[in-house]
């Protein structure tokens, strides 16, 4: 499924108490950035104030929160995380939360993000993340252990090898039944929307081949509004380009929930149920 540009109103309130997705701007926190000691003015502006991002996370974030249906006690992992607020957000809903990201040492598009800065970010929300600042491959995650894992546009900016990588290290750790979170850039500067293969922020993933990488169920995501699935319609979707989230790099967003196989079968909540039939309807 692709984002849509309408918020549900859960998405808008999620976004207004956690001050996302850009963190707390405006009068109060210029005021904080003058009178008060760092952490302080981290705790004012709020996490996602850290780490900019493409406005497409205004829906990114809440839906994938939702999606999770995460609970007080699950043990989630967060891909690429870097320093942005998603991480403390989950930590702070009583999640035991592990971010695996390399920061600079990225082989794709890094962001700045180290133990240090870490330490920091937790100190000023009283949050516990556990950062492995490494490539997911070296992260020594113990198989069948993660409830839950989220992938906030990553992948697009990941070379190949390291999708595949990516897609069998969160399979092995998952739990049975535990859901994959993604959702990956569909950059409209690039094919199939021109003829231009790459970007200075990576490439636009074929999600078909991505999924064919690992034994998950795809238990939400439209396929016609996921490139490199037959059913997929750049034209069609150009054609109601006003109806999605376009990002201020121009890129829309694609959704999918991927489930671990076990005995019971764990579905997507109401939220993201309602985000699909809008978006489908």
């Amino acid at each position: 499924m692709l984002a849509r540009k309408e918020l549900l109103t859960t998405f808008e309130a999620w976004n207004r108490e956690h001050r996302a997705p850009n963190g707390r701007t405006g009068r109060i926190s210029r005021l904080a950035n003058l009178a008060l000691p760092e952490p302080w003015r981290l705790r004012v502006a709020g996490g996602f104030s850290v780490q900019p991002n493409n406005t497409t996370r205004v829906f990114e974030y809440p839906w994938a929160f939702h999606a999770a249906n995460v609970r007080p006690g699950m043990k989630v992992l967060e891909i690429g995380g870097g320093l942005s607020g998603f991480q403390f957000v989950l930590d702070r809903a009583g999640c035991d939360v592990v971010n695996v990201d390399p920061g600079m040492e990225a082989r794709g598009k890094g962001w700045p993000c180290d133990e240090a800065s870490m330490r920091k970010m937790n100190a000023a929300f009283g949050t516990h993340v556990l950062l492995r600042n490494c490539t997911i491959d070296r992260a020594s995650l113990e198989p069948a252990s993660f409830d839950r894992a989220f992938s906030i546009s990553v992948l697009e900016h990941l070379p190949e090898d390291e999708r595949d990588q990516v897609m069998r290290s969160v399979f092995d750790c998952l739990k049975p039944n535990g859901l994959f979170i993604l959702t990956v850039d569909l950059f409209l500067n690039l094919a199939p929307f021109t003829r231009r293969e790459q970007n200075e922020y990576g490439d636009n993933v074929d999600i078909r081949a991505l999924c064919r990488t690992t034994p998950f169920e795809r238990v939400l995501g439209d396929a016609a509004q996921l490139f490199g699935f037959p059913e997929f319609d750049p034209n069609g979707i150009q054609a109601r380009l006003e109806e999605y989230v376009v990002g201020q790099y121009p890129a829309l967003v694609q959704c999918l929930i991927l489930k671990k196989p076990g005995l019971d079968v764990e579905r997507p909540t109401s939220v993201a149920k309602a985000s699909r039939e809008e978006i489908t309807s």
